[in-house]
């Protein structure tokens, strides 16, 4: 095996990147204790699912 085709295999190793628009980031929110845990119950996919639901409010 080549130098050359040691770099690669070594490049290609670990979880492939995701595309843009399915990438996450962290991020803040406050909440009470109850709801934490009601969210904890219910899951990130939840979240997500209700997220893309809702529709922002005209001002």
């Amino acid at each position: 095996m080549t130098k050359e085709q040691k770099d690669a295999l070594a490049r290609a190793r670990g979880r492939p990147a995701l595309p843009e628009e399915l990438r996450t980031i962290p991020g803040t929110v406050r909440l009470t204790p109850a709801r934490w845990e009601k969210l904890r119950l219910l899951g990130a996919a939840w979240l997500s699912q209700a997220i893309d639901r809702a529709k922002i409010p005209k001002e």
